[in-house]
């Protein structure tokens, strides 16, 4: 699987809701959800004069294997800034900016964001690229860590390409080379929104590059599907798992394997490009309640009265958590996503 992670902030009211899908991430202070890029959507704000806050991602050491390209893309829109702090990214093996990968920041005081090579020590510059304030704008970058001559980094805004540089962006010993992080550092005294973000590999047979500037649609269950094997807390099971915001004062809940629940839902929106359409994320916030450890939960998508499950079911923890199944190519026939065949698909989940 070549793209690992999309967001697009549809389903948080708040920066504890935001945790659950970027664990572990300090200090709630600061973080809305307002109306995104277009109209009916969500994006992440940060908007704080006196405090600072991390957002660890859901990139980590099993994200990218070595030497494999990690492409990042986010949609941003800049309406102030402070002159004195950086906002910093860290797309790296998670040596502090130090070890190997690439270290961007929207700079304090200037409407540029600076691309550094990650060295021993230390960053260093690659270049700046301009951005306009008070707009929305699309920003990519993918790396490669490499030890020598054959690192390289890649950055491109709203489509255009404007550094591509290779050399040495590591030098820290002979392991490491895989990004095992992508974290960023909110500063104090700006005003910062970021939506429609995925994470993407070059190791795979789709998504491998840059996608583009691309939009996240959310759906959500509006019905009863083929199965309904767990438990819900009151009411119909699809009730339970159809809200718009995270809830989790209702729930559904199934404990032998095999169990299946499934959903209809409605239509994805008529303006999306079928050419545009990379994957389907199955996204569930779930959460382990027996005292044995091995349960498991499984994405599953029933189409054509047949069911297919994931390529790899997920382990739970016991406190509730984002588990995402991505599905780059319809699993009845291996060929690409189009309206018509997710608008043909129950979606649901299976204990495995």
């Amino acid at each position: 699987m070549t793209l690992k992670f999309i967001e697009g902030f549809e389903t948080y009211a708040n920066a504890v809701d935001l945790e659950q899908a970027f664990p572990g991430s300090p200090n709630h202070v600061g973080f809305t959800f307002p109306t995104g890029r277009r109209t009916g959507t969500k994006c992440l704000d940060w908007d704080v004069a006196y405090t600072t806050s991390w957002v660890y991602t859901p990139v980590n050491v099993d994200t990218f294997v070595v030497s494999e390209y990690a492409i990042v893309g986010f949609a941003f829109k800049v309406l102030d800034f402070g002159s004195t702090f950086d906002i910093e990214f860290y797309l790296d093996n998670g040596n502090s900016g130090d070890g190997g990968g690439v270290y961007f920041a929207f700079k304090g005081g200037t409407s540029n964001i600076g691309v550094y090579r990650c060295k021993q020590f230390g960053v260093e510059l690659i270049d700046f690229i301009l951005y306009e304030l008070n707009t929305w704008n699309y920003f990519e970058i993918k790396v490669k860590i490499g030890d020598g001559t054959d690192g390289h980094i890649v950055a491109r805004l709203n489509e255009q390409e404007l550094i591509n540089w290779t050399g040495d962006n590591y030098h820290l010993g002979t392991t490491g080379l895989q990004v095992s992080r992508f974290n960023i550092f909110f500063k104090q005294y700006w005003h910062i929104q970021i939506d429609d973000m995925y994470f993407a590999g070059s190791n795979g047979s789709y998504n491998n590059d840059f996608l583009g500037d691309i939009r996240v649609d959310v759906i959500h269950p509006n019905g009863a599907g083929n199965h309904t094997d767990f438990i819900p807390s009151a009411g119909n099971n699809y009730e339970c798992v159809d809200e718009v915001i995270i809830d989790e004062s209702d729930y559904i809940e199934g404990g032998n394997v095999g169990e299946i629940d499934s959903y209809s839902y409605p239509d994805v929106p008529t303006d999306i490009d079928n050419a545009g359409i990379f994957a389907v994320d199955l996204r569930t916030i779930s959460q382990r309640t027996a005292t044995s450890d091995n349960i498991k939960i499984d994405g599953l998508i029933r189409t054509g009265s047949t069911d297919y499950n994931a390529s790899a079911d997920l382990s739970l923890s016991d406190s509730w958590s984002n588990k995402n199944f991505i599905f780059e190519r319809d699993p009845s026939d291996s060929n690409p996503w189009t309206q018509a065949k997710i608008n043909a698909c129950e979606f649901g989940m299976e204990v495995a």
